[in-house]
Formats: C-alpha cells, structure tokens, sequence
C-alpha cells in the first residue's frame, strides 16, 4: 500500500487543470472538449477516492446548469468539500444553484472566471446572491462576441452586481477582454467595469486579452487607479498601438507585455527579461577529434545516413501535405549540404528523395541537376509537382530517370496540367515496377488496357480525365465469365473524379483482383451510371470501402451488391435510401457530411455491426444554448444510448453525454 503522499503525486498531474486553460476568455470554451471526465480516476479503488477528491474539486469549472445542479447536490451532502475550491469557473448562469456553490467556496475561493453569455432563459439569480459574499484574488471576465446588445434582465442583473462587487472586493488581479469595441455596448460595458476598478484599492493588475489599433478609453481609465502596477498587454499588439501607449508617460511605465496567462504571478518591480531557453554547448576539449574515427568507413557511411536521414526531415517530407517553405520547425537542408564533402555525399540522395515542384523553375533546376549526376534519379521516391505543367521537357526530362519512383501526386487544375498519352508512356518505362501510388489527371482517353500493364506494383490509383461529356460513350461491356485482361493486379484503392467514363471502361476490362476501395466521383451523369453500377457489380463482392456521389440515386442495391462493405462514404448527407431484404452484417462505419433529420432513415436496426458514424461537415456545438438546439446532438446521443454507436465530428471528437437533471433523462 502506498502512502496518501505518494498516491497524491501520483494523481495531481492526471487531475490538474492549467492555469492557461482555466482562465482562456475565448469565445469559443477550451474546455468544449468532450473527452472523457477525470473523475473517472476516483472511481478506481477507495484510496484513489479519498486522495484525488481534493484534488478533483481543487479547480471547477461549470458548463451547464446540471451541472451545477449536480455540485450543489454534492455540497449540500457534504459541505466540507467547498473548502477544497480554489478557482472557479462559471460559463452560464445556472440558476438558484450557484449560491450554494458559492457560499460553499467562500472561505477558499481565489480565482473566479465569469462569463457574460447570458442568454435567456438562463438565471443568474443564485450568483447575483452570493457574489457580494465571496473574495477572490483574481477575477477573469469572458464577455463572448455578438452583433447586438443582450436585453434579459438576468443579464443586466449579472453585469450591475459584478461592477458593485469589484468596488468591494480585495481583488489583486483582473482580466478584461476588451479592445476597440465597434459596438457601443460593448465599449460602455468596458467603462463601467472600468469606473468599478478605479473603487478598488487593492488591484494590482490588469491584463488586457484583446488586440487594437488605438487607445481605448477605458485603459487610459485604468491607468489612473494609484494601486495599480502594470497593464498586461498581448505581446502581439501592433506598432501603432504600442507607439500610442509609449507615447503616455502613465501607461509607459504601467505597460508589459506578455503571452503568459498566469498573470497572478507576473512581477511587475522587475525589468528582468526572462532567461535564455536551453543549456550553451560547451566547446569540445578537443578540436581535432573525429567522430567514429577508430570505425571502417562502411560503418561510419552506415550511422551518418541515419542521423541524416532524421536531420533532413526525411519522413515528414514525404506528406502531400508537407509545406514547401522553410520554416522554424523545418529550417533550410542547405547547410547541412555544406559541413563537408562527405556530409554532402551522403545527404544529397536524401534531398533528392522527395521533390516539390512547386513552380517551372524549380522544375528546370532539378532537370539540370540530374543530368548532370545521373546517380541522383534513383534517388527519387516521390514527386509533387503541383501546378508544374508535367508534359514539359522539364518534367519528362526528371521522369526519365526516376527509375525508383514510389510517389507520383499532382494536383490537377484543367486539362493543361494533366499527364499526356507521352509522359504517361515515359512513367510506365521507367517507373512502372516502382510506382506504388498515382495521383494525376489524364488529358487523354485510354484506348486500352495495355497502358496499366506496366504498373505492376500500384496499389493506389486517383485519376482524373477531361472526357467531354459530349464525346460519344465506347462503353466497354464485360462479365465474370468473360476472361479479363491483366493489368494492376495490385491495386487496392481505385478514385475516379471527373468525366473518367473512357478510363473507367478500360479498367473494367482488368481483374483488379486485389481491389477493396473504391472511391466515386462527387457527381454521374445519367449516361454514365449503368457503367459504374456494372463495374461495382463486378467487384462488389471484394469492396470493403466505398464512396458514393451525393446524388445516389441508382445506387439504391449497393448493401446487395457489396455484402463484405465494411464502411460508406457520402460524398453529401446521408441520403441513401434502401430495402434490405436481410441485415447487412458487416457494416461497422459510415461516413458523411451530416446526419438525417431523424434517426429512423438511418435505419441502423438492419445494420447490427454498426458502430461508428464519422460526420465531415459538422463541428459539435460548444455551448449549452447550441447543444440544446442541435438536432444533430440528440440524434448522437440516442445512437450512442441504444445502439452503442459513435458519432464524431469534423475534428475527430466522439460526442460525450453531459451530465443531465433528472427531468432531462426522462426526456
């Protein structure tokens, strides 16, 4: 058994709250999270309960008014733990519960976070009783931006007992989130909140969180209260603001600026700049020492290559999302080029391992380089040409000697910068027993199937052909007792975006006999759809993921077709309609925009595997007024309750029930 000391140390970091956090005046809430509470951990054993309830209740924070309910519940049964609030944080109201939450913490309560977002029909009653009884230390005020004024009176009851409250109360520190307000009510707020301060003989600080250009008045307000010793503004604020505030003696001397939060702590007598990060290299003892000197060559070549590897961001520049721009985080490669020769021997394959052809220059650079060392081709595993033209000499001249080519992603805008029949022929030459992945468009039609035969190891096609919907359609008719031509019989994952009607008729002529995802352009004409619902006959039996257009209109058998399907995608909102004669026992996923409006046309009783929903075009709400206007949400949570099935959201984020009244369960 562990000493309650030990178990304590254990927990804190598990169950601590940052300051950085608790005091955010976002508009959006950082604790909108919907992960999982740590209260979870009391629930462990009676030794964690015991140590890690003071540790739970040492900061609270309040995003619905159950709540508080639930809080004022527990202080009613057990009033000792209010002692254990040190800060809190309130984002509503909350109604008559707050007084006994507030009464509560009196006596330990240090930091009070208060937001303004009052909307009706929430109750500040319960804090305009108990405001006037409480004193904290710090006060952060969260005021969320609107285009108009709020007019409930539990607003205006909130706002008139904060501005009597600060005259009264020992506060040291404030944060105001306030800056050029366009709107007037938002100024006048500041002002008063201001002319409150100025009451106040004990503050010490305030930290301005908001940007501006000039001056408000309300600062200049502050800046005349004789206890105060520093305004804290953000260390972003623009020339001109700062030019305006060294420009008045008083808010020159009163001003710091600075991106720490933990304002509470800030020693404001000091003109102390913080110290230097990180531990100076001590010059070595020995400037003739070589590393790994006593080692063969082979082997010091062996561990080089390997720090290089890692030293020149190998790995991450081999994302299609990799930024081509230097930056803090992935600094220039040229000077490690330059240490030595030897550096410069063994990190040049390295550079040449993933190219960004990001502009006709670049591209004729590159093309130069490697016709000038010929070792280089076979360096490169992937190219990302974005908008270069790829049919250029250039780029012809670079595909020729990629002989160990992996990655080929080119983003296409029109058919001016689609692959030709040509350099389509050139990659096959040099790079078909390599290429792993394609991505490109295609300004041509295949007119045979003999052009894939090449590309024995691609296991990812995403093509695009500029197929005028006007030119006639050579549809290509095929069966499962019709003998199919080889061709990709690596391939996995096939896309097909844009008038791909010619290509995809080739592709019908193919086995494909590894493919399980298939990935449908967003939207088929009607003389196209009889070719891709008989290509989807065709594999159907082999697809585990597919992605259909938004119109699915056609595709109302693709559960028959497809009965191994593991998840769909919708390209739009979940609107397929279906009769299944049977459950369709392996779907586990869905994916969509959004949801239907009702639960029933999901119809999930037909899909018993069902256990995830993941929606691409929706964000769940972050405050308790939107959550108790989402439809989405209570869909998500009667999902979740009686069928066991996740939503999340765009971010990844799975919707976690809030603490509901017991009116709310019963609803």
């Amino acid at each position: 058994m562990l000493p309650d000391e030990i178990i304590s140390e254990i927990l804190s970091p598990a169950l601590k709250v940052p300051d950085e956090l608790f005091s955010d005046p976002s508009d959006v809430s950082p604790f909108a999270t919907y992960s999982p509470s740590t209260s979870a951990y009391l629930l462990v054993c009676k030794d964690w309960l015991r140590v890690a309830t003071p540790l739970l209740y040492h900061v609270v924070v309040l995003r619905s008014k159950s709540q508080a309910n639930a809080l004022e519940k527990v202080l009613r049964a057990n009033p000792e733990f209010g002692r254990f609030i040190k800060k809190l944080r309130v984002e509503g109201g909350y109604g008559a519960a707050m007084q006994t939450i507030l009464e509560a913490a009196a006596s330990t309560l240090r930091d009070l976070f208060l937001s303004l977002g009052i909307w009706s029909p929430d109750s500040t009653i319960g804090l305009c009783k108990a405001l006037s009884r409480i004193n904290p230390h710090r006060v952060i005020i969260s005021d969320p931006w609107m285009h108009k004024p709020l007019k409930n009176k539990h607003f205006q009851a909130l706002i008139n007992t904060i501005n009597s409250c600060l005259q009264t109360w020992d506060i040291q520190a404030i944060n105001l989130p306030y800056g050029n307000e366009p709107y007037w009510f938002r100024a006048n707020r500041a002002d008063e909140f201001a002319q409150s301060l100025a009451q106040c003989a004990s503050l010490r600080i305030v930290q301005i969180s908001a940007l501006f250009d000039t001056v408000p008045h309300f600062i200049r307000r502050l800046a005349d209260i004789p206890s105060l010793q520093c305004i804290d503004f953000p260390v972003s604020l623009r020339d001109r603001a700062r030019f305006l505030i060294d420009a008045d003696p008083k808010l020159k001397a009163l001003a710091r600026y600075t991106n720490n939060p933990e304002f509470q702590s800030h020693s404001c007598d000091s003109e102390g700049a913080p110290s230097a990060i990180g531990a100076e290299i001590t010059p070595s003892l020995n400037p003739d020492f070589v590393p790994m000197s006593s080692a063969s060559e082979m082997t010091r070549n062996e561990i080089w290559r390997r720090v290089l590897f890692f030293a020149l961001d190998v790995e991450e520049r081999r994302d299609p999302e990799f930024s081509p721009r230097s930056n803090e985080k992935y600094p220039s490669r040229v000077p490690i080029l330059c240490v030595s020769k030897s550096f410069n021997r063994l990190a040049l394959p390295y550079v040449y391992d993933s190219l960004r052809l990001n502009s006709w220059h670049k591209a004729r650079s590159v093309a130069q380089q490697l016709q000038q060392h010929d070792n280089l081709g076979s360096s490169i595993h992937y190219i990302f040409p974005a908008e270069t033209r790829v049919n250029s000499d250039a780029m012809i001249t670079i595909l020729s000697r990629a002989t160990n080519l992996r990655f080929l992603y080119h983003k296409t805008y029109g058919a001016m910068y689609a692959l030709s029949l040509a350099t389509v022929s050139i990659l096959a030459s040099t790079a078909g027993a390599t290429l792993v992945e394609l991505h490109a468009g295609l300004d041509f039609a295949p007119s045979s199937a003999v052009l894939f035969q090449p590309f024995a190891q691609l296991r990812v096609l995403a093509i695009h052909t500029a197929d005028p919907p006007t030119r006639p359609n050579t549809t290509v008719t095929s069966s499962l007792s019709e003998s199919l031509a080889p061709g990709l019989d690596s391939l996995r994952s096939l896309r097909i975006d844009g008038w791909s009607i010619h290509c995809l008729n080739i592709l019908k002529s193919l086995s494909l006999a590894s493919l399980h995802t298939l990935i449908l352009p967003r939207s088929i004409g009607d003389d196209t759809l009889e070719s891709f619902i008989e290509f989807i006959k065709m594999h159907g039996e082999r697809l585990l993921h597919l992605a259909v257009p938004s119109d699915t209109e056609g595709f109302e058998d693709t559960f028959e077709l497809c009965p191994n399907l593991i998840d769909l995608e919708f390209h739009d909102e979940y609107t397929l309609a279906h009769s299944l004669e049977a459950p369709h026992t392996s779907l586990t996923k869905i994916i969509a925009t959004n949801l239907p409006p009702k639960t029933v046309e999901l119809d999930v009783e037909m899909f018993p595997s069902l256990k995830h929903i993941e929606l691409r075009g929706f964000k769940w709400p972050t405050t308790e007024r939107a959550i108790n206007q989402s439809g989405c949400v209570s869909i998500a949570e009667a999902l979740l309750v009686g069928r066991g099935i996740k939503v999340t959201d765009l971010t990844g984020k799975e919707w976690v029930p809030r603490v509901k009244s017991a009116r709310g369960r019963k609803r």
